[in-house]
């Protein structure tokens, strides 16, 4: 299979997101109910969580992403906590490029994380960036690494930053930009 386009490129990840996710979405769960708002989440544990698709985004450089995210919460009991502190691994490929980040996500509910009525999300991470095909502010095929803050007030609502510099280049030179993601979901 040839993937050569964008479309093509986005199509391909998107697939094999879904196919990779639909297997564990129809295991049969043996132990309690997943709780209500977390029905798409995937728990490894009580302290795990794989997101398969956590949020859509469009930013530089990579244009139209998807997220995938892993959370480990630190807490064991989180019931009627305010703040929960989170160990972050997230995967988002794009049409143009694609990052992995490594961090740490708070989240606050004045209510109690257990039953939010809204939550805030706040991230800080740091990341490897891969460009490919066409990406803004940037030519492709080149890698970078970086730091990115994000923020998300709602859980359908994300908007991020970030200062890239990139690792190596075929004629010596080393090319730094800032980024930014706005998205729907986390």
């Amino acid at each position: 299979m040839s993937v050569s386009s964008p479309l093509s490129k986005f199509s391909f990840v998107g697939l094999l997101l879904l196919a990779l996710a639909l297997p564990a979405w129809s295991q049969e769960e043996q132990s309690a109910p997943p709780k209500k708002g977390h029905r798409s989440w995937m728990h490894l544990s009580d302290q795990d969580t794989i997101v398969p698709v956590s949020s859509v985004e469009w930013g530089t450089p990579d244009r139209w992403s998807l997220t995938a995210r892993y959370v480990h919460f630190f807490e064991k009991d989180r019931d009627h906590k305010r703040w929960l502190n989170n160990l972050t691994v997230a995967l988002s490929p794009g049409t143009d490029g694609g990052r992995l980040g490594v961090g740490y996500q708070g989240i606050f509910s004045p209510d109690g994380v257990s039953k939010p009525d809204w939550a805030m999300f706040i991230e800080g991470r740091a990341v490897l960036l891969r460009t490919w095909s066409d990406p803004l502010e940037t030519e492709p095929n080149r890698t970078f690494v970086g730091a990115e803050i994000r923020f998300a007030p709602t859980v359908w609502f994300n908007i991020g930053g970030g200062y890239y510099r990139q690792v190596s280049s075929s004629d010596g030179s080393r090319d730094s930009l800032w980024g930014y993601h706005i998205g729907i979901g986390l």
